[in-house]
């Protein structure tokens, strides 16, 4: 195999940030905006390119990096791990290739890797997630070739669990694989760390409207004053219990199409993430004009601290919550397909 391109979906988190982390289930949709990853044989260099971004990496620097990251995992230094991922923007699709080489031989001879994407960076719709997930199932069918074009179950795990890595080093340390499920599957998921993603149904009609509020802020950072938030504090574990609660619940308002309960439970979750301290007054904003527009629920999606806002909608409010947004001063609006395919081949020769 010489020429491999795959690309993966975006996502929107409907229930559980940050309690994810803490043993509670989240609920995510795929989104229908994509990232493209193209890996073609290079040699014995790798070659990383997106957009702005360029850099040259030899094998030995790969496996470094591996070997590395891997020892700051195991001592639980984090502050390594967010220190590389601000420094190095290819820490993560590094760090993915030198656990992927050490199962895949072929995968050490160097490559020319080229990201192409549609999904805004840091602004809670898993730029990072996406590509982590393109990267990890290009990797594998760059090795596996035509013959291999749906992989089985253990597989598939393995592409999951590379992908993973990339968001290790992206969120500083810590992460769910939440994000990069949700664009490896597709469709609607349920996630916990003892089940990583499995899709559930869903009635048809599912609409979101998401606001960008033009604000970024680094997940690996507003993870850490969470930590520190919850540490300072460890009732405050209640919020993130309240949170899985919610999302357990809102699996009956998603099989049946009931939006009118599942904007009321994503009105409840908003409130917890606020008295967990990571909304904002921008984001908020966002969320007050599209309820005004008739939204039956909104909340911030993402790690929060900026980034974006989800909107429920229906046929008859979709176009006033877009310019509710607008006029509410957002800094961009969609409103895409939801539960779209999952990360898939594109092209191969």
């Amino acid at each position: 195999m010489d020429e491999v391109i795959t690309s993966a979906p975006a996502k929107a988190i409907l229930f559980g940030e940050h309690a994810v982390n803490r043993g509670q289930v989240a609920i995510a949709a795929s989104v229908g905006l994509r990232i493209k990853c193209h890996i073609r044989r290079g040699g014995y260099f790798y070659h990383l390119q997106s957009k702005g971004h360029a850099r040259t990496f030899t094998r030995d620097e790969v496996i470094a990096l591996g070997r590395q990251v891997d020892e700051w995992r195991a001592a639980g230094d984090y502050a390594a791990i967010r220190q590389l991922a601000a420094r190095d923007y290819f820490a993560p699709a590094q760090y993915i290739i030198a656990h992927a080489m050490r199962s895949i031989p072929a995968l050490e001879d160097g490559l020319d890797i080229a990201f192409a994407s549609e999904i805004p960076r840091s602004g809670g719709l898993g730029s990072g997630g996406a590509a982590h997930a393109a990267l990890a199932r290009a990797l594998y069918h760059f090795a596996a070739g035509e013959a291999d074009l749906s992989p089985g179950a253990q597989n598939q795990a393995q592409i999951g669990a590379w992908a993973y890595l990339g968001d290790v080093i992206a969120h500083g340390g810590i992460a769910s694989a939440l994000d990069t499920q949700t664009s490896l599957l597709g469709g609607v998921i349920r996630y916990s760390t003892e089940a990583w993603g499995e899709r559930i149904p869903v009635a048809p009609g599912l609409q979101l409207v998401i606001g960008d509020t033009g604000v970024r802020g680094q997940t690996s950072e507003v993870n850490s004053r969470v930590r520190e938030w919850l540490a300072g504090d460890p009732t405050r574990m209640r919020y993130f219990e309240m949170i899985g609660a919610l999302s357990e619940a809102a699996q009956k308002g998603l099989e049946q199409g009931d939006w009118r309960l599942l904007g009321k439970l994503m009105n409840l979750n908003q409130l917890a993430l606020e008295k967990i301290g990571v909304s904002c007054p921008e984001l908020e904003r966002l969320i007050d004009a599209a309820i005004g527009a008739g939204a039956p629920g909104a909340k911030l999606s993402g790690s929060g601290g900026g980034g974006i806002m989800i909107a429920l909608a229906t046929d008859e409010t979709r176009e006033a919550i877009v310019q509710a947004l607008h006029q509410a001063g957002a800094y961009a609006v969609y409103a895409p397909e939801i539960a779209v395919q999952g990360a898939q081949v594109e092209a191969m020769s």
